[in-house]
């Protein structure tokens, strides 16, 4: 009977941390495809987005 007590508390945790890495997964490859390019080294590993650089392409560009 109080065997599902454990499985249920395992759920609860296990669902949201799957959810993170999915939603992070899905918004760097997002990330990649807007700036054409593999990114490994550039985005913040907490957030899956650009991190600020000043020498980006898009900023070049728009200086020149």
């Amino acid at each position: 009977m109080s065997d599902w007590i454990p499985r249920l508390i395992l759920l609860i945790v296990a669902v949201p941390f799957v959810w993170y890495f999915v939603a992070l997964s899905k918004n760097v490859s997002k990330t990649e495809k807007e700036h054409d390019r593999d990114m490994s080294y550039e985005i913040n590993p907490f957030t899956g987005l650009k991190m600020p650089s000043s020498d980006s392409r898009k900023d070049k560009e728009k200086r020149e």
